[in-house]
């Protein structure tokens, strides 16, 4: 494991490029209720500050600007504090560092959102500032031991009521030696990159060196017994991805700047050549350092430029997605005031729209007049492939068209082509990647899988209940979508018992089909067609079937010679095939029916088939 001490500059602030915050509630905002008084941070739960806890006998303590004036730890004023605001939002911890005669500490820590990998670099970061409190016995003091342990488990005290210094523990991430925390304006910024060895999931904060090894200084005057007290805020632990610490400057020509990156790298390469963590320069020009951690290897430039009373000019170039509007412009960081043509005067401008802008930059001993062109990529039509399609066609083709005039163009099918021939049913879709957007487009096409299908329930039928024939089952072609009757039944068959019109419809994707058939009822007397005398019982006989026999006048029995061989009257109207007791032979013999319809006298006649 290593640690790094980071020297703190008055001239410039780090900018740490990582991924996540992996502490919870890191400026103390999030709480279940204001706190009453001191000693609002507990050991084992948070009633009142979310996530943060105390390690020790220590009574740590959580101020918040909705505590009331009476409980000593509003904001921005308290019993440590005639007037401290908080940096960020309206929260901030605190806790003792030092009291003299007292070996006395408190802490604050909280639990990670998610452990540290093993070999990876991670930025650390967190504002301290201290109490100014003078009551005629204490006095405030100001401290440099103020710092974070980072560990795999929790650190406690071996005692609960222990309110000792915690100095087994060493923190990794401490304030600079001698830099001793007295700005009670601003807060002071405290950080460090750490190198995990992995499983981190615990920092804790505080003074974790005992009376004899902890310096303090005054800084408000000798006006009692030191102590001292800090509060906390603005806690950032993130992996680091890259470092901008040293920036873009403006100076005067005879000044001189001092360039400083983190301590505690492996090494260090400047573009002059020297290997400290710090140069000082005092001509113009681009200055880079490599700076290797076992964890990798980072770098940073900086542009410093010492002029003298005179007018610069740039101008830039730049072409813009219209989705990526508004647009910031920023101007560069060197110059001490901003105005730009728009009338704004802060280092960076925020635009919505194409156009030409300048912002005017002044230093002591120049003027810098910066001119930004920024032109817009206009956002295209939208892909258009058509409406879904149904083809009701045999061996169709189907042209699908893309906008022409891209670069790229990606279709489900592989092609990539602005057109392409369609000639399967499925959905066809496109993608069109441009500099700014992806446009992108569905069309499906659908056949009819019935297209040439057709419904039959076949031939016209007749009913005739003196034949025993009372119904019919009407049933439609197969494997057809739907089945509509004009029964209103909507299955494949059907059951009909009265003569009519009956007909069934499909509705196809392309067309409608339908078949229709038509039921009648038979004249109340029924002439077989065949019968076959065999003598075993069923069908022996040619038999009239009539509902009055006595409508029966005669029927007489032709073989195909025309010879009559059998004569019937009302009385008996059944032949068994035989003519003067000889059996007939197979055949089709003629049959002529005389009977009465009403008053009027008809005939019938037709075919009877003998079958043996």
């Amino acid at each position: 494991m290593k640690f790094f001490l980071t020297s703190i500059s008055v001239i410039f602030s780090y900018y740490i490029y990582g991924q996540v915050n992996l502490v919870p509630n890191p400026s103390f905002e999030e709480y279940d209720d204001c706190p009453t008084s001191f000693s609002c941070i507990l050991d084992d739960t948070d009633p009142y500050v979310a996530n943060w806890l105390k390690p020790s006998g220590g009574s740590s303590d959580y101020f918040n600007e909705c505590a009331d004036l009476f409980s000593s730890v509003g904001i921005p004023e308290s019993y440590f504090f005639s007037y401290q605001p908080a940096r960020t939002g309206s929260a901030y911890a605190g806790f003792y560092t030092y009291l003299d005669g007292y070996e006395y500490r408190e802490y604050v820590q909280v639990q990670l959102t998610e452990p540290m990998e093993a070999g990876n670099c991670y930025y650390v970061e967190f504002y301290s500032s201290p109490a100014d409190v003078d009551d005629g016995f204490t006095i405030a003091y100001a401290t440099d031991d103020v710092g974070m342990y980072i560990s795999v488990d929790r650190p406690t005290a071996t005692d609960m009521f222990d309110y000792g210094p915690m100095d087994e523990f060493i923190p990794q991430i401490a304030n600079p030696d001698g830099v001793f925390i007295n700005d009670t304006l601003e807060w002071t910024k405290i950080s460090g990159i750490y190198v995990a060895d992995g499983g981190e999931e615990w920092i804790t904060i505080g003074n974790f060196k005992e009376d004899g090894d902890t310096d303090i200084e005054e800084f408000l005057g000798d006006g009692g017994y030191p102590l001292c007290y800090n509060v906390v805020e603005d806690f950032l632990v993130t992996e680091l991805d890259s470092i901008d610490v040293i920036k873009d400057t403006v100076l005067c020509a005879g000044a001189s700047l001092e360039l400083t990156v983190p301590e505690g790298a492996d090494s260090y390469l400047w573009s002059t050549g020297e290997t400290a963590s710090e140069i000082t320069v005092v001509t113009s020009g681009i200055y880079w350092v490599e700076m290797n951690f076992s964890c990798g290897t980072f770098y940073d430039t900086a542009n410093v430029f010492f002029t003298i009373d005179s007018i610069y000019t740039s101008a830039s170039s730049e072409t813009i997605c219209f989705n990526d509007f508004p647009h910031v412009l920023t101007a560069s960081e060197a110059y001490d005031t901003y105005v730009w043509n728009t009338g704004e005067t802060s280092l960076t401008l925020t635009i919505t729209e194409a156009g030409v802008y300048y912002v005017n930059g002044y230093t002591d001993c120049a003027n810098f007049i910066d001119t930004f062109y920024i032109d817009m990529i206009e956002q295209f039509d939208a892909v258009d492939l058509g409406n879904d399609t149904l083809i009701c066609a045999e061996g169709w083709q189907l042209a699908l068209q893309a906008p022409p005039g891209f670069d790229n163009y990606n279709w489900n099918t592989g092609e990539t082509t602005s057109e392409i021939i369609a000639s399967d049913a499925g959905t066809y879709s496109v993608t069109i990647e441009t500099t700014c957007e992806t446009l992108e487009d569905a069309i499906t096409i659908t056949e009819d899988p019935d297209l040439n299908a057709t419904i039959n329930i076949g031939e016209d039928r007749q009913l005739c209940p003196p034949a025993g024939i009372n119904s019919y089952v009407l049933i439609a072609t197969e494997g057809l979508p739907e089945y509509n009757w004009s029964t209103g039944e909507t299955g494949q068959s059907i059951v009909v018992d009265e003569e009519g019109v009956y007909w069934v419809r499909s509705e196809l994707l392309c067309n409608t089909i339908m078949d229709s058939v038509i039921i009648s009822v038979c004249n109340d007397i029924y002439i077989p067609n065949a019968f076959s005398p065999n003598d075993d019982g069923i069908n022996d006989v040619f038999e009239i079937i009539v509902a009055d026999p006595a409508r029966i006048i005669s029927l007489v029995i032709y073989d195909r010679w025309g010879e009559v061989i059998f004569t019937g009257t009302k009385l008996n109207y059944a032949w068994d095939g035989a003519f003067n007791n000889n059996q007939q032979p197979m055949g089709v013999y003629a049959y002529m029916l005389s009977y009465f319809d009403g008053p009027q006298q008809k005939q019938l006649m037709g075919n009877i088939t003998l079958i043996r």
